[in-house]
């Protein structure tokens, strides 16, 4: 990253300082405490952003930004959950911090598209921010799981989920505003301006 592009960060994002040990541990005992689906739960309540509805374009696109305590509450259940032992000196000598991971979720409602999705998942898609004229790439590109779900009734299927996910990793904290730009494996995007300093942040 060039010092002109930290510079925009700084001017845009506000980084938050390294989490002191009390920090971690308390990430810690909320992971254990709350449970990975309420977590998740509460996540995509506050935290996740819709780049556009199905409609014209069938595919919907959503954004879930995870913070450093965020991510290390998620390992603290996944690791109770294994019966596996967490602590902070293993959150600081196993996990990267001081970045911002990015679910990026595709989502298709109708199967007779189902052609359109493709293109908006892993390996193809990628995900970009960008500050004024300035375009940041993701330090990290990681592919995701797919799933589809259906609700029938009797033999009718009345609806239906397909969807893609793919994770960006980024070396920049909460606040500030910035435009997310997703870009498909053919080359068309779809974008929105983005403020991490929001309300719904609060903790």
């Amino acid at each position: 990253m060039t010092k002109a592009v930290l510079l925009l960060f700084s001017a845009a994002l506000t980084y938050a300082a390294s989490l002191t040990d009390a920090d971690i541990e308390k990430a810690i005992q909320r992971g254990k405490s709350v449970g990975s689906k309420k977590l998740w739960a509460d996540l995509r309540k506050r935290q996740q952003f819709r780049i556009n509805r199905a409609g014209l374009d069938p595919v919907e696109k959503k954004v879930l930004f995870l913070f450093d305590k965020d991510r290390i509450a998620l390992e603290s259940s996944e690791a109770k959950r294994q019966v596996r032992e967490i602590s902070v000196d293993y959150i600081k000598t196993h996990m990267q911090l001081n970045v911002m991971e990015i679910m990026l979720e595709a989502n298709l409602y109708n199967s007779n598209y189902s052609s359109t999705l493709p293109k908006w998942g892993p390996p193809g898609v990628h995900l970009v921010l960008k500050f004024g004229e300035t375009t940041v790439q993701p330090e990290k590109k990681i592919p995701g799981e797919g799933d589809a779900a259906g609700v029938g009734l009797l033999y009718r299927v009345l609806y239906e989920r397909y969807s893609l996910r793919s994770w960006y990793l980024f070396q920049v904290q909460e606040g500030g505003k910035f435009t997310v730009i997703v870009i498909a494996a053919n080359g068309n995007k779809k974008e929105k301006e983005i403020d991490l300093g929001s309300s719904q942040f609060a903790r």
